[in-house]
């Protein structure tokens, strides 16, 4: 099942990425990417400003 990204669950994922550092944030937009399903890395990038490198090498 793919997560919905609502108004608010979009800013609670940016608000929680920016306050982890490191390793601790990787591994958060990777699961967070995970559960978007298919598309999850373009979709992290269009709408939370992800950087789809970032993901993609995690």
């Amino acid at each position: 099942m793919a997560i919905v990204l609502t108004d608010s669950l979009k800013k609670l994922l940016i608000e929680t990425a920016f306050q982890l550092k490191g390793a601790a944030k990787r591994k958060f937009m990777a699961q967070t990417v995970q559960g978007l399903g298919l598309g999850g890395q373009r979709l992290a990038q269009s709408q939370l400003g992800w950087n789809r490198d970032t993901i993609r090498n995690v």
